[in-house]
């Protein structure tokens, strides 16, 4: 088997594991002909930033597959958080987040494109990325008092975690303007793999998950049988973006650019078409 087989081969395994590091040196090779036809292979660096539209499937709301309900309807968890926040006759959930969003994450990839010529290529990359959303749940409490208080409000972190893998698969032209410079347009469509890692929120320093992986409910002092509770899956959508060529005599090339998402992720009630940003920074030889 040739080079540049091996690397196309690791690249497309490494891409549908969703590892975020690719350290093989094949992988920094490329391996084109002098008129500029062939494979390239390279490394992005980047950053994304999600629609907040599937962050509300971590905001607790009763409609969601994980909510707080589910962990206040535990007769056993509903009396911890009651004697953790020090209530004298009531606590309940007062308030979840209306506008939930992801932090920014860092999103590294595997890059290879097929150069038919100098202006049109056909390109495919894999890019990883582990996103938090955070925000916060309210308790209305009646603590304990010798006298008669109003119920107070106290705010706990609630959050979830993913990961995530997008495969875009496109056409990349680009405008020759010098022999160190170019620019180029890409497009085309995406499939992304969605697994979904967390969905709680904390009461002090003890942490309550919203998924449901008890077989028969939580009961303190027993042995409890758990499974494993898979949430995400595949989804689709399409790509578009931009950016600039730098070309040094040495052979590396560098390329930084933005691109955009129009996509479906699968999570339960929010598989809907919504937008996604990134930016990044390429290297190849």
């Amino acid at each position: 088997m040739n080079r540049k087989a091996i690397v196309l081969i690791l690249l497309l395994q490494t891409g549908l594991t969703g590892l975020p590091l690719m350290a093989q040196s094949e992988m920094e090779v490329t391996e084109s002909t002098a008129d500029g036809t062939g494979w390239s292979f390279g490394l992005n660096i980047g950053m994304y930033y999600p629609s907040k539209a599937t962050a509300a499937y971590y905001n607790g709301k009763s409609n969601n597959v994980n909510n707080a309900d589910y962990v206040m309807s535990n007769q056993y968890w509903y009396f911890d958080i009651y004697d953790a926040l020090g209530a004298h006759d009531t606590v309940f959930v007062e308030g979840l987040p209306d506008n939930m969003r992801y932090n920014v994450a860092i999103s590294p990839g595997l890059y290879a494109q097929y150069s038919f010529n100098s202006k049109l290529a056909l390109m495919i990359e894999f890019n990883y990325m582990s996103l938090k959303a955070k925000d916060v749940i309210i308790f209305e409490v009646d603590p304990i008092s010798s006298v008669s208080t109003n119920p107070d409000l106290r705010l706990y972190p609630i959050n979830g975690s993913e990961k995530r893998v997008y495969a875009n698969i496109g056409l990349k032209r680009s405008y020759q303007k010098s022999d160190k410079l170019s620019y180029f347009i890409t497009g085309g469509l995406n499939v992304n793999s969605t697994t979904v890692k967390k969905s709680s929120f904390f009461v002090g320093e003890t942490e309550y998950s919203m998924v449901n992986n008890y077989n028969g409910g939580y009961v303190p002092g027993t042995n409890n049988q758990t499974f494993s509770v898979y949430q995400g899956g595949i989804g689709f959508g399409m790509f578009a973006g931009g950016g600039i060529s730098f070309i040094f005599s040495n052979g590396i090339v560098v390329e930084p650019g933005l691109t955009a998402n129009w996509l479906m992720v699968k999570l339960e009630g929010y598989q809907n078409m919504n937008p996604g940003i990134g930016m990044y920074l390429r290297f190849m030889l």
